[in-house]
Formats: structure tokens, sequence, C-alpha cells
């Protein structure tokens, strides 16, 4: 279909001296073609509403996001581009409760494209890395000239939502409709430059989502296929295995998710637990024993906290002193909300591993920096009691 479809149709040719059909006639059959091509349109965009969520992203001097986008969507003769939505702490404190503010803006992509760029801006100002210039000659350009970077100060920490956005309007986030379902991947390597270490994750897109900031994990339709929500409304916790305080640092990752994301006050409360049903606040140590504690977490749009700001002072006085390993269940409990502040029950949750410098396994040294991430994963079978 040509450009004039959306501007000047050239339907001149048509009324051409000796046609045997009138006017009104041609004008009703190309009505009913148009009609025919937005019926199309539509069922194959606007049902859908793909979008891809980056949980943590982490701007620092010496801390980069290296994030990667893909798009399979080929919404020939519209175009697509990327919407990017970032959702970071109003401070630079950080602190657990402190509410997010938000930053979008839309740059080119075209089908079966590929993008790569740093979140942080520290390679390449936030432009697309590797010489990555262009979309079939189209510059990448946004609001921030070339730069797809969080545009704050650091250190943040943020998230991130994309979607591909099908469109004739030039205003980002104007699009009627969105890509079909799975045509937007993406990944993040959180980069540590001081210290050569990384980590990272593929980010987390649900099925069937009825809207692009619906991230809610409906137990009825398999919006969470692969148990990256932990939905606590729904019977889920996680595991979570904590290494010797003395050998690893364990961070806990959360952001909050709901049916609708436009919320940088949104907060979750957590909890570890010895026994969920039973209401026992703890953790287990390496001798299964509970160190009862019964600390709650809130965190409001996005946290990393070390484990041990979930557990009372004396609780993990107590852990680090056996200078072994422990486990607990982690859940999202309800409490009552008198505020009528916007909370949920579900989070995408990670763990974070780390040593800087050498660590040790029983005496064998590893001379260099260690960084594990473990996505947790939802789970409701088999239910913690039941194992009695």
């Amino acid at each position: 279909m040509k450009e004039g479809f959306y501007g000047v149709c050239g339907c001149q040719r048509l009324f051409q001296p000796g046609l045997k059909f009138k006017k009104e006639e041609i004008m009703k059959k190309w009505m009913v073609l148009m009609l025919a091509v937005g019926f199309v349109l539509t069922a194959s965009f606007s049902a859908q509403a793909d979008s891809v969520l980056l949980p943590w992203v982490i701007k620092d001097k010496s801390i980069s996001t290296i994030i990667t986008l893909v798009n399979t969507a080929n919404p020939d003769p519209m175009k697509v581009r990327f919407h990017l939505l970032y959702w970071y702490k109003a401070s630079t404190k950080n602190e657990q409760t402190e509410k997010c503010e938000e930053v979008d803006f839309c740059v080119p992509t075209s089908y079966n494209d590929i993008l790569v760029f740093d979140a942080a801006g520290n390679f390449n100002h936030g432009a697309p890395l590797f010489g990555d210039t262009a979309v079939h000659g189209t510059k990448y350009t946004t609001v921030q000239g070339d730069a797809l970077s969080l545009p704050v100060d650091g250190p943040r920490r943020a998230f991130l939502i994309v979607t591909n956005e099908i469109y004739t309007s030039e205003n980002c986030g104007a699009a009627p409709y969105m890509g079909d379902e799975n045509t937007i991947y993406a990944e993040a390597m959180v980069v540590d430059i001081a210290n050569g270490a990384a980590w990272g994750y593929d980010g987390y897109n649900p099925q069937n989502a009825p809207s692009w900031m619906n991230f809610y994990d409906n137990a009825t339709s398999g919006t969470d296929a692969l148990g990256q929500v932990v939905a606590s409304n729904n019977d889920e916790y996680a595991f979570l295995t904590i290494m010797p305080p003395s050998v690893f640092t364990t961070k806990i990752f959360v952001t909050p998710v709901a049916s609708n994301m436009w919320n940088g006050s949104l907060y979750v409360v957590s909890k570890l637990y010895c026994d969920i049903r039973e209401n026992l606040g703890g953790m287990y140590d390496y001798d299964e024993n509970c160190i009862s504690f019964d600390t709650v977490k809130k965190v409001v749009c996005t946290d990393a906290s070390t484990v041990d700001h979930y557990v009372s002072s004396g609780a993990w006085t107590i852990f680090a002193n056996t200078k072994a390993e422990g486990w607990a269940y982690l859940y999202l409990p309800f409490l009552p909300n008198p505020d009528f502040v916007a909370s949920t029950r579900q989070a995408t949750i990670g763990k974070l591993e780390y040593s800087l410098g050498t660590a040790s396994f029983d005496g064998n040294k590893i001379g260099a920096a260690i960084n594990n991430f473990i996505w947790l994963r939802g789970r409701t079978l088999p239910l913690p009691d039941t194992q009695r």
C-alpha cells in the first residue's frame, strides 16, 4: 500500500471519462475496501498488547545496564517503533519506600531489528552500541538526540517497560495498535565496570495481556507461563536460599507488578517464613532449625536491599554466627491498607549473590569477583504445610 493511503489517496484516475460506473458507486466500492483493510489491521494488532518488563535497571557511574531489544512485528505498510517507559526512584537516595517518577519516549525500529544500548549512559552516551546508527536509513532519534538512556543523574534504581507500537501518528504513545503476541523480546546485562563482573536476565513478556501496561499474573489466563511473577494472592511463594554471609552478600531485587503500572507509588510487602500457613515468620539454618522473626519489608516501585534487611538484627546475628547456609519461604502477605495507597500482592523478585575480590568455598579461594543472579519463581505446589 502506498504512502498516499494515509494522506491524499490519488483516486482521480477512477473518474476518467468513459467509465461505466457512476462516481458514487465507485466511492462506495472504495469505502468497502477501506473498511476491509481496517478490519484486517484491527484483527491483527488491536487485540494484542505485546510489551516486555525489565524489572531491574541500574544507573551509576560504575554500573551499567545494557539493554537488548528485538522486534519481530511486521506491520507493513504501517510502521513500527519501540516505546520506552522508565520508572525511576525520585531521588538518588533510592530508599525502599520512595516513590518513582516516569519518563518515556519512542525510537524507530523495523521488522527483525535488534537494538542494544546502555541505559546508564556510560557507554556511547546512551546511544545505540556497536555502530548501529540507523534502521533502514532512518537515524535512531529520541527526545534526547540519539540517546536511549535514563535521562536523570545517578545513582538510580529503575525499571523499564517497552512495547512495539504500530503507528501512523508521529506522536509517541498515540499509536492505536501494539505488536502481535511474542513480537518483542528483551534482555538486560548489568555490568560492574569497576570490578569486571556482570549478571543478567531476560525480560518478562506476559501472555494474553489486555493492555501494554498490564503485567498482572491472572491465574486463569496463563499470563505468567514461566512463573516470573510471585503472585501471593494466588497462594504463590518463592524459595529463597542464602549463602553464608561470611562468603557472599545476598541482595533481593523486588519490583511490584499490577494490572496498571501507571503508578509510581505502587507497593508490595514481603516477609520470610518458616511456615506460611502457621504464620511463622523466620528462616531455617543449615541444621533445620527455624530462627524465628517477624520482619515485614515494604517496597515502593522497586528496590534492591541486602537480605539482612528482611531479618531482625538478633536473628541475623544468630544466622551469621553459624557461618553456614540457610533458606526461607518468601511470601507477599496481605496487610491492611488504611491510606488506600495502590498496593499489590504480586512482584517480580530476583536474588543476587556476589563477592568483591576473593571468595572461597571451604578454604578454596577464587581470585575474582562473583555475581550469581537467580530470578525467583512463583510456586504453588506443593503447599508448604502439606510437606509434614
